[in-house]
């Protein structure tokens, strides 16, 4: 029985004082976000989509919206598992950061900011949940670049490191991955990446 899974990235915010803006309320989609989510949910229009995922920051729960009205489904389901990155840098403005603040895993603040590993046990469980619980589905999850990421390393066994994820092909906003589960087996690719950019 194969589950699909269509990890998307939520599209561009709005966020002109260049924030990391991590788990902070109030960050929402920019009208650029909007179109780039607009041709991901064109994209997933004939993919048997049978439910969509949030993480419950309002960036991802716009794109999940728009998904959600697009693909004409009937309810988003919440999830914390697939949340942003924990980390005490959030509030601060990126140009007050120095070079190893900038990769905040490389100089956390707190004990209690998650690292990288955790970030990827948690993305990897709730996968493991959806193949258990909509085995033989197709869904669709919205969630945010470092969680995607470190879910995309985890899966092809790539080591944990600052530098290659950062520059691995980073998921860009309204980007598609589509993980495949066919038993235990599990694989990953890119699908869909939008053409609308800050400069249409």
């Amino acid at each position: 029985m194969q589950t699909i899974i269509y990890l998307v990235r939520h599209g561009q915010v709005y966020n002109p004082d260049k924030i990391i803006y991590g788990r902070l309320p109030n960050f929402g989609l920019s009208e650029t976000g909007k179109k780039q989510i607009e041709e991901t949910a064109a994209f997933l229009k004939d993919k048997q989509v049978d439910a969509v995922f949030s993480s419950p920051l309002l960036r991802a729960k716009q794109t999940a919206e728009i998904i959600k009205d697009g693909l004409e489904l009937p309810t988003i389901h919440i999830t914390e598992e697939i949340n942003e990155v924990k980390t005490s840098y959030q509030g601060w403005k990126e140009s007050d950061l120095d070079k190893l603040q900038s990769e905040v895993y490389l100089k956390p603040l707190d004990s209690h900011d998650e690292t990288m590993e955790q970030i990827a046990q948690r993305m990897k469980h709730f996968v493991e949940t959806i193949s258990q619980s909509f085995a033989g589905k197709h869904i669709a999850v919205c969630s945010h670049g470092d969680p995607i990421m470190l879910l995309k390393f985890a899966i092809q066994h790539k080591p944990f490191e600052v530098t290659s994820f950062k520059k691995d092909n980073y998921v860009q906003h309204g980007e598609v991955y589509q993980i495949t589960i066919n038993e235990e087996a599990l694989s990953i690719m890119n699908v869909f990446k939008p053409t609308f950019h800050t400069l249409h």
